[in-house]
This record gives C-alpha cells, sequence and structure tokens, in this order.
C-alpha cells in the first residue's frame, strides 16, 4: 500500500503563439502552474464506502485521512507525531491524562470546529452498543475512560491505564474528528482537512479540491485525482503513457528496469509497514493444530516465493514486525524451508497423507502473484489447494468480518499493530492468552526500553504459535513524474497525505 514535464517549451510555444502574452513574468505563470496544478495519482484499490470509521479496508483512510479528514495528531512521513487540530498537547507525568489545547479551524461546511466535535467524534468510538465504529478502532481506544472539554478550546483524555499506542492511535482512522451531529459517512465527509471531497466517479477515481479556507498551510496543487486501475499492467501502462502523474505502488516490480531507464520518470523506494501474510484459519480444523501452522511454513521458500512473486524485493522478516519497528528481532529462521521437516510436522499433526484445504485470493497483485506458488510449495508436502478468487467486498464479509475462511493473502499495512493478533475476534481467530498479556503489558509499560522488551517476546511467540504465515515485507516502490514532488515516499500510517504535491 503516483506522476508533465516540457514546461519551458510549451511557454515558449505559448509566448511564439499569443503576443498578449508577451508582458506576463514567466517566473509568476510557473508558480501558478504549480499551485494551481491537478495532479493525478494511481491506486489499485478504490473504496467501499466513504466511511472512514465504520467501513474496513485501508482504501478508505488513503484517500480521506489528513486530505479531508484530520486528527488531534498526525505522524509525519518520517514517522514523527505532531499537532493537527491540536496546536499542542500533554500528558501527564503518569501518562493517564493527555490535555490538548485545540486550533481555530472550520469544517468544510463552514461551521466552526469545536471541543464539543471532538467530544462527541469520541463518544461514538468509547460506545460499548455502537456497531457505526469498527471493533478494531473501539479496541484501540479501549484504555479511555472518558473525553471533557472543560472549555471551548481544550479536551481532556482521561485513560484507564497507561497506554503508549495513545498517542498514534489517534494518527490513525479511529481518531478522525467529525462534526457532531454528523451522518450518511459512507457518500459524504465534511471535514476540516486541507482537501474537500470532489467527485466520486465510481469504478474509476475520487477527485479531491483544495480548501482555500484551510486554517493551516494550504495544499499545493488545485486538484488531486486518485485514480484507481485494478490491473497491474493497465496500472504499469498509465504512468508509461502520461494519465497519471504518480503510480502509487509498484504492482509489477519486473518492469522496474522500464521505468529506471525513462528519462522522465524516478523510482523512489521508501519504507512500508506492510507484511505480506498468509492469514490462516486459527478456529478452524485443521488449522487449529499449531503442527499444522507449522508445516505450512516450513514448505514455503520465501526467498523463492519473493524472486517469484515480487522480482526480488521483499524481505523475510518471520513475524509480524518490519525492521522499522523498536521491536524487530529476524526470526525468519526460527522456521525455515524444509519440506521433511513439514512432513513431519504434518504426520505429528494426525495428517500424514495431507489434506485439502481452500485459499482465497483478493484481487491486490502481491496476492494473486503468490498464489500459484503457495499451492505448488504445499502440494510437496500432500495439501491440496483449491485457489479461489475473491472480490474485496466479499473478501470484508466474508472474511474479514465473518471469519468464514480457511487461508486467504493480505498485506496489513498499520504501523504498530501486533495488537489485532491479541483480539480474539480478529479474523485469524487466533486467541491466546498468554499474548494478550503480553500486548497489554508492551501498552502500559512506564519505559521505552520495557515496552521494546515485552513486544519481542511477543513477536517471538507470535512465531512459535504460527499463527499466520508472514511470506514477506513488501517495499514502498513507487514512480513518478520527475517534474512531481512532494508527495510521501514512506508509508508510515493508513493515509497517503497529497497536500505538499506539486509539480513543476
Amino acid at each position: 500500500m503516483k506522476i508533465a514535464r516540457q514546461k519551458p517549451i510549451l511557454i515558449a510555444l505559448l509566448l511564439l503563439a499569443t503576443p498578449l502574452l508577451a508582458n506576463i513574468n514567466i517566473a509568476s505563470l510557473g508558480a501558478s502552474a504549480k499551485t494551481n496544478s491537478t495532479v493525478t495519482i494511481g491506486f489499485t484499490l478504490e473504496p467501499v464506502s466513504l466511511d472512514i470509521s465504520g467501513v474496513a479496508g485501508q482504501a478508505i483512510p488513503q484517500v480521506l485521512l489528513n486530505n479531508v479528514y484530520e486528527g488531534l495528531v498526525k505522524v509525519e512521513n518520517s514517522g514523527k507525531i505532531v499537532p493537527s487540530l491540536a496546536k499542542s498537547y500533554k500528558a501527564s507525568s503518569d501518562g493517564l491524562t493527555y490535555t490538548f489545547n485545540l486550533t481555530k479551524a472550520k469544517f468544510h461546511d463552514g461551521s466552526n470546529f469545536r471541543a464539543a466535535d471532538v467530544v462527541w467524534s469520541f463518544n461514538r468510538v468509547l460506545d460499548p452498543n455502537s456497531t457505526a465504529v469498527l471493533p478494531t478502532q473501539k479496541q484501540q481506544f479501549a484504555t479511555v475512560a472518558s473525553v471533557k472539554a472543560p472549555n471551548a478550546s481544550t479536551v481532556v483524555f482521561a485513560l484507564k491505564n497507561r497506554d503508549n499506542d495513545f498517542l498514534f492511535n489517534l494518527t490513525q482512522r479511529g481518531g478522525v474528528i467529525f462534526k457532531s451531529g454528523s451522518t450518511e459517512f459512507a457518500t459524504k465527509a465534511n471535514g476540516t482537512g486541507p482537501f474537500k471531497l470532489g467527485k466520486w466517479n465510481r469504478g474509476n477515481s475520487i477527485t479531491l479540491e483544495r480548501n482555500d479556507n484551510y486554517y493551516g498551510k494550504k495544499a499545493l496543487s488545485k486538484k488531486v485525482v486518485f485514480r484507481y486501475i485494478l490491473d497491474a499492467t493497465a496500472l504499469s501502462n498509465a504512468i508509461l503513457s502520461g494519465q497519471i502523474d504518480i503510480m502509487s505502488t509498484v504492482q509489477k516490480p519486473e518492469l522496474l528496469s522500464i521505468f529506471k531507464n525513462r528519462k522522465d520518470l524516478k523510482v523512489v523506494s521508501g519504507t512500508t509497514n506492510g507484511e505480506v501474510t498468509l492469514g490462516m484459519n486459527n478456529s478452524k480444523a485443521p488449522l487449529n493444530n499449531i503442527k499444522v501452522r507449522q508445516a505450512i511454513r516450513q514448505a514455503i521458500n520465501k526467498k523463492a516465493l519473493i524472486k517469484t512473486a515480487w522480482a526480488g524485493y521483499g524481505l523475510e522478516i518471520g513475524s509480524f514486525v518490519p525492521p522499522t519497528d523498536p521491536w524487530f528481532e529476524d526470526l525468519s529462521k526460527k522456521y525455515p524451508f524444509n519440506v521433511r521437516a513439514a512432513k513431519n510436522l504434518l504426520k505429528q499433526a494426525g495428517y500424514p497423507n495431507g489434506f485439502s484445504i481452500v485459499l482465497d485470493v483478493p484481487p491486490a497483485p502481491y496476492a494473486e502473484a503468490s498464489q500459484e506458488f503457495i499451492a505448488a510449495s504445499l502440494k510437496t508436502i500432500g495439501i491440496n489447494v483449491s485457489i479461489k478468487p475473491v472480490a474485496w467486498g466479499e473478501w470484508l464479509d466474508r472474511i474479514f468480518t465473518k471469519a468464514n475462511y480457511d487461508m486467504t493473502i493480505v498485506a496489513h499495512v498499520e504501523r504498530g499493530d501486533m495488537s489485532i493478533y491479541a483480539n480474539p475476534n480478529y479474523y485469524f481467530r487466533y486467541n491466546n492468552t498468554k499474548y494478550q498479556a503480553l500486548i497489554k503489558k508492551a501498552s502500559s509499560a512506564r519505559t521505552a526500553a520495557a515496552q521494546t522488551e515485552t513486544l519481542k517476546k511477543a513477536a517471538r511467540l507470535l512465531s512459535d504459535e504460527s499463527a499466520s504465515d508472514w511470506l514477506f515485507l513488501i517495499p514502498n516502490l513507487q514512480v513518478a513524474k520527475k517534474s512531481v514532488s512532494g508527495f510521501p515516499e514512506n508509508s508510515v500510517g493508513d493515509a497517503y497525505s497529497v497536500a505538499a504535491i506539486t509539480k513543476g
């Protein structure tokens, strides 16, 4: 989970063709072209809804978070957390109270942003009876005891216990501030951000229009078009033919040499938190057997998979932690590729002759590129895999929500998301009280060192239990026109922030 050139030539032609332009300052014309430009960014996955708080799928916050909607704080591309709708904030020494001083802002409908909007937004999240907010967001803020507004420009959060993830969680979709009383989240978006929601051309694109009344630094482009092209080859052709200005993700890494040889394009490789995960339903036989899950992991040669599926771009990790997290350890050698060992594990589990299983594959290029390799690998140990393509809508409903599946492939791109395995109702259906206790302990650790050591233990346990298999960490590969700058090079959260993008 991006990219017009020849501007000097274009201006020269206009000056020759139109005498009235002779008195225009060329420098100012260039500046105007930058600030009034339309930037088109190519993505693969289109949102199924605009409900950022109530519908799963990264495509929703990708387009709306930090662009249309904002939170009290936000995470920069460097990973640093900085104020947003809160102009400043402070935490008490015991970590149980956070006080936010609010900035003066307006919603896109012209109404003033108030402390009451913050309280209303978080009461939606904290309401135990509400089904309007995703369970994962509710879990992220389960440590919040109350949210109060002592005055119109101040909000105070009281926590039940120290939560080291609290500030980061505020930067993600669960921390979005809505105008109090808002409805129709699925089709409308009334935020405070640097862009307003323009036109949603379903099946094709979403256009964001600059909010010229934005309280902060104005966006550099007048319009930004999120163009959705599901087919990886068509997406690559779109950047090669100049239809888009930025290709936000390289879905066919084998084409990188073509991009690199183009004088008008640049390839950018950034960091990511995207663990391409072979999800296994831990509540369903035979995957409820730890030895079966371990066997599946040892049957897959990750290095060969990365070379086959992603042209060698990718990293073995061995658990659900990227190297950018302080608690990362290379656990890829814990259950290394070993067909004999995998067969022996299956025998110990009571499946000496293997079994049949279904692999649900969503329309994501990394998943589609991996499916045949995984099926062939598991075939070598007697597991017969039936590959079943599924649309994203079905995946979100049947697999993510209802956990009605055997195995699936999806990249989890959220930062610091080890806590999802602590939720027994998450689609993995992994229920381990020891792991849950470690995540809780890490969340309330009083020092960074204590948090790091506890999460290392959690990652080791997750790997030993083989709750999933982690196929590879996907890099953030993008291609852009050389005239384009300011796009986020790293993937550090749910958002794809576009306010700094411009093309010269």
